[in-house]
């Protein structure tokens, strides 16, 4: 809105009441579009990434999960035969 009242107050001083409309308009567009595109910039630049130093803690390597695999295979089966 404030876009809008100053090119409009500025534009109705020196042009028809119209023509203040319209570059008043113009001017609410695009300090909309700009605002909106720096607020998207914004919250790109601000917002937390993941690294390569935040995932080290939660990667495993591939024989770990191997190791794992076995394990559980093994605890299915001795449950399986307690049942039996």
């Amino acid at each position: 809105m404030f876009a809008f009242l100053f090119v409009f107050s500025i534009s109705a001083q020196v042009t028809t009441f119209d023509t203040a409309i319209n570059r008043g308009t113009i001017g609410f567009f695009s300090f909309f579009i700009l605002s909106y595109v720096f607020r998207s910039f914004w919250s790109f630049i601000t917002a937390p990434g993941d690294t390569a130093e935040d995932n080290q803690g939660t990667a495993q390597p591939a024989s770990s999960l191997n190791v794992d695999a076995e394990e559980t295979s093994k605890m299915v089966r001795e449950l399986l035969n307690e049942d039996a």
